[in-house]
């Protein structure tokens, strides 16, 4: 079994590595055609919801708490390394000359997540945050509707209705409709799932055979591509194609059993949201010293490099305080 919860870290490390370097790509010039593979990163957002919704559902099965507590340990966890490191981007801004006030009270307040132009004000990833928490406050709703009846199939049909629901109303590409946490209730509930198994089947978790990896890595990267193509209607509904083909690619790397790489993913996973706050600060003030001085795959293993260990010291940091 704690292999199982390996494989669970190792794919918490590795989506937050790609969606990081998607982020860090898309900051250069890139063809159009660069730039839609880079964004295949950005489907580790929906792995990461995946294994928040196993994680905390494996915690639930195993120690019930109550919904104060509950709110006060996730709380904790999530919204002051958040708060802390939109300080610090305030400070950037206002060198930059930006306005910060709203932006900064809009997420040290947690309105933005109903504003569009405050919800990417303080960095294009802080989005997430609003979603995660918007799950811990529904947190008691969802455990009630995984226990009824065809609960599971319930909450994909509620994300569905969402999605059509705001590409009716011409929302879908307002983030602060589109990542609304209704949006991902089926991929974060399907986490819970998989964390009933765990709890219940242990051995029901094994990794599929490769033949069965491959075929959903490709079926699921080319329905998501075909349905981003296609546009309206069918693109608000390649959240589940893509979930299937990147979270199979990700298996098959680990797969492998290249144990370094492996090693190295699971640990990453340990500062995983560290990293997803800090990276764009730390990209944001390497490229607004370096840029311009040095090629542009040095910049970007240098970025990389970093906002990793940035990160790591900032990860430390919050397990010494806990």
């Amino acid at each position: 079994m704690t292999k199982q919860l390996d494989i669970v870290n190792f794919l918490r490390g590795f989506s937050i590595t790609t969606i990081v370097i998607m982020h860090l790509l898309q900051g250069f010039d890139l063809s159009d055609l660069m730039m839609k593979a880079t964004s295949f990163g950005g489907a580790g957002a929906h792995v990461f919801i995946l294994c928040s919704g196993f994680g905390l559902y494996l915690s639930y099965l195993h120690k019930p708490s109550g919904y104060k507590e509950f709110l006060k340990r996730r709380f904790g966890r999530i919204y002051w390394p958040m708060a802390i490191i939109c300080i610090l981007t305030a400070f950037w801004m206002t060198f930059q000359g930006k306005d910060v006030m709203m932006p900064l009270l809009g997420n040290l307040l947690l309105f933005k997540m109903f504003v569009p132009e405050l919800e990417n004000s303080m960095g294009c990833q802080m989005w997430f945050v609003s979603t995660i928490i918007q799950f811990y406050m529904a947190w008691p709703l969802i455990i009630r509707l995984v226990r009824i009846r065809g609960g599971y199939c319930k909450a994909l049909i509620i994300s569905l209705l969402w999605s059509s629901l705001i590409g009716i109303m011409g929302y879908a590409d307002e983030r602060v409709w589109n990542s609304f946490f209704l949006q991902y209730l089926w991929e974060f509930c399907l986490g819970m799932k998989l964390a009933e198994v765990y709890v219940n089947r242990g051995a029901d978790l094994s990794i599929p055979k490769y033949k069965y990896l491959l075929l959903a890595c490709i079926v699921g990267m080319a329905a998501t591509g075909v349905m981003g193509w296609m546009g309206f209607p069918w693109k608000l509904y390649n959240d589940i194609p893509s979930l299937f083909g990147y979270c199979s690619f990700a298996l098959i790397i680990y797969k492998l059993g290249i144990n370094w790489l492996n090693s190295f993913w699971c640990y990453t996973n340990r500062l995983s949201y560290e990293w997803y706050l800090v990276h764009i600060l730390v990209f944001q003030i390497v490229m607004f010293l370096l840029k311009s001085m040095i090629p542009t795959i040095i910049l970007i293993i240098i970025c990389l490099t970093m906002s990793y260990f940035v990160a790591m010291g900032y990860a430390r940091l919050w397990n010494k305080k806990k």
